[in-house]
This record gives structure tokens, sequence and C-alpha cells, in this order.
């Protein structure tokens, strides 16, 4: 039976779209308050460490900043969100063809562009970071070589996304902007899955030679940070897999999915951080609590020759630093010596 107080003069192709932006802001909403969630433990963490005084890693203060300037891009961005719902569905909900037709027309409107444009700047640092992290752990410019140039051509996407949807009559699924939108997703997801697998591959590696050098029950700290990695990136590969493949064929559930996307997108690096900074990441093996304190082993794989081991805790508190001291050798220590470490790397 068909409602008899629908809006006139809309079909119910229209009625689903509006919906479909209404239902989006509000699980975007739900998203944000995730965020807000994994940023404040995130932030007191660190800070409760930068006023303790003690073993505080060296970059604390820089994790510190650039988890409040992601967060903020997070906040700018749900903001301009919400606004520009509440000028579709109240303050001009009397436009001629409705919410959909003023949302189309004035989607180049500078609360939009600045959503817009706090979403770029989110996917910037988070791809970012990613791209450091994974140099750090494995020291070599010639493997993050070819994951630099998707990042520059990833950040040069999304800024051309910017300025076309910024122009008069341009919106995110004009032509103009779709040929540049669509690759910037492609470009991002591929990048974060490219970097994830660098770093879990390298983390099973060292895991591999680690066990072989002491056993097969060393190694599980790796095992655990790269269970880590995963279990951190895949709700954002996830979104973003389902938001490329409705985006290109125009599904109205696109609208569903970009809004908890730009929340999901700033989590993903605050919930590596977070876990790092409390030495905390679950895996088979169980948690990476241990002993602090213990003496780093440098061991040499060359002609068959392992050098001097520490005998200062048990072989069950040995594993491999993930930095590499170098080409040819190890630095051994408990797994809460990684995770210390770690939080100066990530």
């Amino acid at each position: 039976m068909a409602n008899p107080y629908a809006p006139p003069g809309e079909s119910a192709a229209d009625l689903w779209l509006e919906k479909s932006n209404l239902d989006g802001a509000f699980l975007g909403g739900v998203a944000y308050g995730a965020h807000i969630a994994v940023f404040a433990q995130c932030f007191y963490t660190i800070a409760t460490r930068l006023r303790s005084g003690k073993d505080v890693p060296s970059r604390s203060r820089w994790l510190l900043g650039f988890i409040t300037v992601l967060f903020a891009m997070g906040s700018l961005n749900i903001a301009c969100n919400t606004k520009m719902t509440q000028l579709m569905f109240i303050d001009n909900r009397g436009y001629p063809g409705g919410p959909n037709a003023w949302f189309f027309a004035n989607y180049n409107y500078g609360v939009n562009t600045a959503g817009n444009a706090a979403y770029a700047v989110s996917s910037f640092l988070a791809d970012g970071i990613l791209l450091w992290r994974t140099y750090i752990v494995w020291n070599r410019l010639w493997i993050v070589a070819f994951p630099s140039l998707v990042y520059l051509a990833s950040t040069a996407m999304s800024i051309m996304v910017v300025i076309q949807s910024s122009r008069p009559n341009g919106t995110l699924w004009s032509s103009s902007t779709v040929q540049f939108t669509l690759p910037y997703f492609v470009f991002s997801i591929s990048l974060n899955l490219m970097l994830t697998l660098l770093l879990v591959g390298r983390l099973l590696y060292m895991s591999h030679r680690t066990k072989k050098a002491l056993g097969a029950e060393h190694g599980a700290a790796y095992i655990s940070i790269a269970a880590m990695l995963v279990e951190s990136a895949t709700p954002f590969a996830v979104t973003s897999v389902i938001f490329i493949i409705t985006y290109a064929q125009n599904s109205n559930v696109q609208n569903l999915i970009l809004p908890v996307l730009g929340q999901i997108m700033c989590i993903n690096p605050e919930v590596i951080i977070l876990r790092v900074a409390t030495g905390r990441a679950v895996s088979s093996r169980g948690s990476s609590s241990g002993t602090r304190g213990a003496t780093a082993t440098t061991m040499k794989f060359k002609d068959g020759v392992v050098g001097r081991q520490d005998t200062s805790r048990s072989p069950s508190e040995a594993s491999e630093d993930p930095t590499l001291a170098g080409p040819g050798s190890m630095t051994f220590a408990s797994k809460s010596d990684i995770f210390r470490d770690l939080k100066d790397t990530v």
C-alpha cells in the first residue's frame, strides 16, 4: 500500500537515495563514537607515560601529536557530513526536487569541501605512517620504493578529487571526478594491502629465523605482532573493497559505507599505536606480556657460527628484534623488549 504521506514528486529510487544518505550519516556517527573511544585510550596511555617520565619512547610526543591531528581530521569530516545532512533534510527540505536535488546542486558548498579535504588529509597521514613503519622494519629503501610511488599517486588522486568535486556543478559522481575518485580508492587500498603484506612477511621471516636458531618454541612474539597488523588492517580493507565495488556500480550502498570508512581509516593506525603502547597483541600462543630488563643477545648467522648468548633469561623469553641490527646479524630480546622497541618505530 502506497504511503499517502510520502514526499510528493519523489520516486521510490529517490527515497532510497535519501534513506541511504541519512542512514549513512547515522552509521558514520556510530563509527565516530568508536573513534573517540580508541583515541581517548590511546591519548591517555601515551600521555600517562610522558607524565611518568619512566621508560618514555623517544617518539612518544610525536605520536601524541600524530594521533591528535588524525582525530581532528576525523572529527572535522564527521562534523561537515553532519552539517550537510542538516542542510539537506532540515534547512532546505522544501528545495525543488527534494533533499537529493539540493545536495547535488550544492555539493561544492564550502562545508562539504572541508569535509572532503579532511578525509584526504586523514588518508595521507594514515598511509604515510604505514609506509614509514614498513621502512623501519625492513630498513631497505628499495623495499618501499614502489609503495612510495603508489603513495604519491594516491595522494595526487585525492587532491584532484577534492579539487574536481569543489568546482561548480562538480560532485563525487560527476564524470570529471570519477576518473580520479576510483583510482584514488584503488591506490589507497592496494597500498594498505601491499604494506601490510610486506610487514607480515618480514615478521614471519624473522620468526622463522628465530625458531631455526633457538628452537620451535621461539618466535611467538613475531606471530603476535603479525596477527596484530592483520587484525588492525582487516576492517579498513574489507570496508574499502565494499565501497569500491558499490561506488563503481553506482549503488546507494556506497552512501552507507563512505562515512564509516572515513572513521575506520583513522582508527586503524590508532589501534596499532594503542596496542603497541600497551604491549598487547593477541595470538594463539597468548599475550605479549613478558619480563622487562632482559639483556639483548647478538647472534651472527655467518659460516654457521653463533655468537655469544644471553643466559640471564630462559630460552622461552628470547625472540628477535624486528628492526635487525644489520646484514647477517640479528638481536634477540624478550617479547616485552620487542614491544618496547616497537613503541619507538610504530
